[in-house]
């Protein structure tokens, strides 16, 4: 069975669950209770379905594939408002996890986490709500994902109204993914960029036994600036904070306080330095390796393009905030879905390398 296939079966699968329903069911007194012409199951793949168009060609469109008399676009929203957007997390979620993810580096997965700002509808409630400043007047959301670098698939997202903690939610997701039965076993190395790292975050990581690699900034901690500073290009130093500097830098105090930290210096096509920082030991993963790793963290910039430019996830249908959260799932299930119809059709297609020197995505060889 194609991928494709299993991919649409688990999420019909799932929306006729009768435990499923009763857990993301607004209202579990009265809403899909009485015998109607829209079921549960139908609202969640009229939603997964949706095009964008106007409502009413949309429910047309929809009766026809119900084959029964035709459901009004009006009828069809109020339906939506009786799911909880969690219902739409839930299926991202589990389709992902048991999507193909079968490429690996040096029998690793390797997952990217970045934040992705986007446009809600200008409505006077969101305006009021989620606009940046108060001389801005487009309401916002944030959103901070987990990106399987090379099976190119969305495992992990944080939606949020307005601005947010990155860190805060990348430290979420985190703990998901190291607890949750289909990821905890499997190695897996985390990468991220420069405006993550923190003493909290690499605590975090520590405690889950995960392995990362990071790009950070000139003012991350002292031991990394002092290491910038000197000629070293790979070295190992070491952390140790007291309850002081874990108060400052919200670590909890009974947490790991001290650990070695693996330096790596990179060059950029500019000239410059920049300073990578993991927990990979030297023997396995050389210094070619760590450039190659965070390199390939320019897959999840790809997967935000798409997410944008070919699933329009900030065209969105509702404007309610439960309909926006459901739209927003939504637009991760068509992006993995999309994912696993292209790795059907086009198994061994090569990957496009990127060509940007604007950064260290794109470096020299050894």
């Amino acid at each position: 069975m194609k991928a494709e296939t299993r991919f649409i079966r688990q999420i019909q699968k799932m929306a006729s669950d009768v435990e499923f329903q009763s857990k993301h069911i607004r209202d579990g007194e009265k809403d899909f209770k009485r015998t109607r012409k829209l079921t549960f199951s139908d609202v969640i793949m009229y939603t997964i379905g949706n095009t964008r168009s106007p409502l009413e060609l949309e429910a047309q469109r929809f009766s026809k594939y119900l084959t029964a008399d035709e459901i009004s676009g009006a009828a069809l929203c109020k339906a939506r408002q009786k799911i909880k957007y969690t219902a739409f997390e839930e299926l991202f979620e589990q389709t992902a996890a048991s999507a193909p993810k079968d490429k690996r580096f040096h029998g690793y997965h390797l997952y990217a986490v970045d934040g992705m700002k986007g446009e809600l509808p200008k409505t006077p409630e969101l305006s009021a709500k989620y606009c940046e400043t108060e001389k801005c007047k487009t309401p916002v959301f944030h959103a901070v994902s987990t990106f399987d670098i090379l099976n190119e698939m969305f495992i992990r997202s944080k939606f949020h109204f307005g601005t947010a903690d990155e860190r805060e939610l990348a430290g979420k997701m985190i703990d998901a993914v190291a607890q949750d039965v289909y990821y905890k076993d499997e190695p897996q190395i985390w990468i991220f960029d420069r405006g993550f790292p923190s003493l909290s975050l690499i605590q975090k990581l520590l405690e889950h036994r995960l392995y990362f690699v990071m790009r950070v900034s000139s003012s991350f901690l002292k031991e990394v600036n002092a290491f910038r500073k000197s000629k070293y290009v790979d070295r190992m130093i070491h952390i140790e904070y007291s309850g002081r500097r874990a108060t400052q830098n919200h670590v909890h105090s009974d947490g790991i306080s001290q650990f070695d930290l693996r330096c790596v210096r990179v060059k950029l096509p500019s000239g410059e330095d920049e300073i990578l920082v993991t927990n990979l030991d030297r023997k396995d993963f050389p210094k070619r390796d760590i450039k190659e790793i965070y390199r390939l963290r320019w897959g999840i910039e790809t997967g935000f393009n798409y997410l944008k430019n070919a699933v329009f996830v900030e065209e969105f249908v509702s404007k309610t905030e439960n309909g926006l959260a459901q739209d927003y799932f939504v637009s991760l299930l068509v992006y993995n879905f999309a994912t696993c119809i292209c790795g059907s059709m086009y198994p061994n297609i090569p990957k496009k390398e990127n060509t940007s020197t604007r950064s260290i995505e794109e470096l020299p060889p050894d």
